[in-house]
């Protein structure tokens, strides 16, 4: 390869490969056809009518796109088959979309590998190839484009440059002589244009096209299942089902939405696609705006609405330079697996973001991904205000995104300046073709009438989000109510009873040992007092831990040595005020060491005989509430409180466990480090007294129950240990001596004994029985329960989609009738013009006869005149004669219909016979 130079430095070659290479960077085929629209749309080119279709030619499937814009010369057509020229600018304030010059190359060698270029100027005509196949064939080792270019009298302006070019364009093209290359070029229409042909168009494993012609004669789509574009959409369920869009494998639905404000028709395969403007063809439509940091308080404007046609295909719609680049962007809560969002389309121009080079995605810039965040934040802003006004509006309706809806406004483009006007509400049918004559407003039915203006200065959202408002009453409220529970739960002083002194640990279930009441070796005086503290207040736990903690039976309560007796005096020491308390737990509070020294003390007060009491009861079948087991516990913990010549004290050694009596005496002597305590505390001592007075009143109430209860036990235990002795005796004393009378009256008490049994067991059974019955209902209850959440969940699903048919059905009859009117209509104008003309056709009629009098004496003055004295017309007569009866015919024909005077001669009396036949006809009629 010869090495080209510039001032003796080396220039960079492209290898024609990098045709190939450059193209890859479409995936999707859409693609690389909007490049070739855009370079229609751009300002340079501005071509009002871009026309795109599929050929034949010499048994080569085509791609064909002409435009009727600008055109272009030779050396601008050579720059376009170059890489890397781009010279768009603004003009008459549209803003190109083309950046890096490279779309024509990437774009059309992704459809195919060869393309030609075809395009006047209103000057020359030029021709240009860029041909993989003929690079290949000639073996190049860089990138030629043979160019070739005419003049107005159709000849090659410079041959004898123009020569090899023009070899390479006949050899390696579809069209073999100079003339066809003509024929392409009268084959733009006007005097200005550009056509594009690409063949050899890509190809799939099966030798298919990668577009199916087929499917659709006005369309050009995408094959189903086609998985090599990465892109998603070509299963053939998916697209039964319409889960995604059909702009995905749709070129014609591709192209209506590939502009946001589209100002050049796109004709697919002869019919014109009906672009839309998309943020106006959305139901509940308001706007918002973004605020970005990085483009210095300038303000972007965002349109919100729902789609009318399909509600599972929503998503943020992102253009740019007036270009579709993301389309169905989901964003905030549309990425949640529910039903937040959807219907929901938002659209919003990015020019401050850049495209990358195929034009689909924009870079993953810190720009970028700032945008997507307060796009999410808006969608989520549109969708609750939404949703809660229309629930506010309309309860009992269907959600927000199942209502059938219609778009807010009406627009429509004309077909002669391409402006867009809006039309007033209730206009549903429109003409193929629509022009600004037709337009029901005065002030826009001139195409010289600019459009509408849009308010591009938004300043402040279009709709106010109150719901914003509303949870954050929701939230100050529920915060006041926090705080407020908050103050009471520690300000509030609960009469709490002797149980509120059982503390253990929260996490071994040990007992907790007050620091005030735990010896000291240094110093025995107490420095201060500490108080044990209510858990229902401070304690991690919940209550129902409490609960279980204060049911416990054996109950052990803090003892120190250094007091003389555990007395009611003792407690009027500790407060119940939740601000005077502290926690104690072995999680947050060291346990003493085991010292010799130091010993823990513990009081035993299990009574054995209750607790076995409490287990006959329990066999007997007289259940115990939980009242009556917490009174029994708090009765056990009183009585060790205040029974001390009971207390049994415990050294906790970690070796071994032994038992020693506390001298009433040496506890006595201790007396005087309790009494340092306030008044205050004194008080609430008293009032704990009185309620452990009162406790002690119920616990010796309770006592006595208990007491009846065993003792009923003890009698039908020991009446069935005699039954089961009497039974015995009977069984081994076969010969007895006892007489007939004394056996009667034993067997009449034996019978009494078994009947109490019978009946003992029989309460038992039942008493099962009972329990089996409470437990079977209490499932049956909660079965029942969920039976009826779920029947009324089901009632509620098959209402709501009866009401959605019934909607359904009502749309369907609001359309049909609108429909059936506006035919009504038709019909009536038609029968007014009907009847114009037949008030016509009888005014004719009514002259016809007035005028057959008169032809009738003409024709009996002709016949009566002598044909032998005949007079010599002169030519002017015979005229006057024939243009007579030229006339006559004409009435004959309005009369008879299905009379033919085609090849009658006017210059013989033929006419003059039939009139005559057609007046006795009518004389006939007229008797008649």
């Amino acid at each position: 390869m010869a090495a080209k130079t510039q001032g003796g430095i080396r220039l960079s070659a492209l290898c024609p490969k990098f045709l190939h290479t450059n193209s890859t960077s479409h995936t999707w085929p859409f693609s690389a056809i909007a490049e070739l629209i855009d370079n229609a749309y751009d300002p340079d080119v501005s071509a009002k009518q871009i026309w795109i279709d599929k050929t034949v030619i010499n048994d080569n499937i085509c791609l064909t796109f002409t435009d009727n814009g600008n055109g272009m010369n030779s050396e601008k057509l050579h720059k376009m088959l170059s890489f890397g020229f781009s010279e768009k600018s603004m003009m008459n304030g549209r803003v190109p979309v083309g950046l890096y010059g490279n779309g024509f190359k990437s774009g059309s060698m992704r459809l195919g590998k060869d393309a030609i270029v075809f395009t006047k100027n209103g000057e020359t005509m030029s021709v240009g190839l860029l041909s993989q196949t003929f690079l290949e064939v000639t073996k190049a080792e860089h990138v030629m484009v043979p160019i070739v270019t005419f003049n107005n009298k159709r000849q090659i302006s410079d041959p004898t440059e123009s020569k090899n070019s023009l070899k390479a364009i006949l050899t390696h093209s579809l069209f073999s002589t100079e003339e066809k290359l003509l024929a392409e070029l009268d084959a733009i229409i006007g005097k200005k244009g550009t056509r594009i042909i690409i063949w050899n168009l890509r190809r799939d494993k099966n030798e298919k096209t990668e577009f199916d012609f087929d499917k659709d004669k006005y369309d050009i789509r995408i094959p189903e299942d086609l998985d090599e574009t990465g892109k998603r959409g070509y299963k053939k369920q998916e697209r039964l089902d319409q889960i995604v869009p059909e702009s995905d494998y749709s070129l014609r639905a591709y192209c209506s939405i590939l502009y946001l404000k589209p100002t050049m028709q796109i004709i697919l395969r002869g019919q014109k696609v009906k672009t839309q403007l998309v943020s106006k063809s959305l139901a509940f439509i308001e706007h918002d705006i973004y605020r970005p940091k990085f483009l210095n308080a300038k303000t972007v404007r965002i349109t919100f609405g729902f789609n009318c046609r399909n509600k599972d295909h929503y998503g943020i719609m992102m253009y740019h330079k007036n270009r579709l680049i993301k389309a169905y962007e989901r964003v905030g809560c549309q990425l949640k697996a529910n039903n937040m969002g959807v219907g929901v389309v938002g659209i919003i121009e990015c020019n401050f973001l850049k495209p990358t080079h195929n034009k689909q995605d924009f870079d993953y810039t810190n720009e970028y991904r700032l945008t997507i965040a307060a796009l999410g934040e808006k969608l989520n802003d549109y969708w609750n205000e939404m949703k809660t006004k229309k629930n506010e509006e309309y309860p009992l309706a269907l959600p927000v995104e199942e209502i059938q809806k219609q778009p807010d406004q009406t627009w429509v483009q004309c077909d002669a300046c391409l402006k867009w006007r809006k039309l007033p509400d209730g206009i549903e049918h429109l003409p193929e073709k629509w022009y600004c004559s037709l337009n029901p407003d005065p002030q826009f039915r001139n195409c010289n009438v600019p459009e509408e203006p849009e308010d591009d200065d938004l300043i402040h959202p279009t709709y106010e989000k109150t719901y914003k408002k509303k949870d954050k009453e929701k939230l100050k409220k529920r915060l006041e109510y926090s705080h407020q529970m908050n103050n009471e739960m520690f300000l509030k002083t609960p009469a709490s009873s002797s149980k509120d002194f059982k503390t253990f640990s929260a996490v071994s279930g040990k007992e907790a040992v007050p620091r005030s009441l735990l010896p000291e070796t240094s110093n025995a005086s107490v420095k201060r007092p500490l108080l044990i503290l209510n858990r229902s207040v401070s304690s991690p736990h919940s209550d129902s831990d409490n609960s279980l903690k204060r049911k416990t039976p054996g109950c052990v309560t803090p003892v120190s040595l250094k007091k003389p007796r555990l007395n009611d005096k003792t407690f009027n020491n500790h407060d119940d005020d939740d601000e005077d308390v502290i926690i104690l737990e072995e999680s947050s509070t060291p346990k003493p060491s085991a010292d010799s020294d130091v010993p823990v003390v513990k009081t035993e007060c299990i009574n054995l005989d209750q607790e076995e009491k409490q287990k006959e009861n329990c066999d007997v079948g007289e259940p115990c509430s939980a009242a009556t087991s917490e009174s029994k516990s708090e009765q056990l913990s009183s009585a060790t409180q205040t029974e001390l010549p009971n207390l049994v004290v415990k050294k906790e050694e970690v070796e071994d466990d032994t038992d020693i009596q506390v001298p009433r005496a040496e506890m006595e002597t201790k007396q005087h480090n309790v009494k340092d305590v306030s008044e205050t505390s004194v008080d609430l001592g008293n009032e704990l007294k009185n309620q452990l007075q009162l406790l002690n009143k119920e616990k010796e109430m309770y006592q006595n129950k208990c007491e009846v209860l065993t003792k009923q036990v003890e009698t039908l235990e020991q009446r069935i240990l005699e039954m089961n002795n009497k039974y015995v005796k009977k069984e081994m004393c076969h010969q007895s001596t006892e007489t007939i009378s004394s056996f009667a009256e034993e067997n009449v008490h034996e019978r009494s004994l078994a009947e109490v049994t019978i009946l003992y067991e029989q309460a038992l059974e039942e008493i099962a029985k009972l329990k089996e019955q409470c437990s079977t209902l209490q499932n049956l209850k909660t079965e029942c329960s969920k039976c009826a959440d779920g029947e009324n969940k089901s009632e509620v699903d098959e209402i709501a989609v009866q009401l959605d048919d019934v909607f359904r059905q009502l749309d369907k009859c609001s359309i049909e009738r609108d429909r059936y009117k506006s035919e009504t209509e038709l019909l009536e104008v038609e029968k007014n013009q009907i009847a114009c003309q037949c008030e016509e056709l009888k005014a004719e009629i009514a002259q016809l006869k007035a005028s057959i009098p008169q032809v009738v004496a003409r024709a009996n003055d002709s016949t009566t005149s002598n044909v032998e004295d005949s007079v010599n017309f002169s030519d002017g007569e015979s005229l006057k004669l024939r243009s007579l009866r030229v006339n006559v015919g004409q009435l004959l024909a309005t009369i008879m219909p299905d009379l033919d005077l085609q090849q009658v001669n006017y210059d013989i009396d033929v006419v003059d016979e039939i009139l005559g036949q057609v007046v006795e006809q009518m004389h006939e009629i007229s008797s008649t």
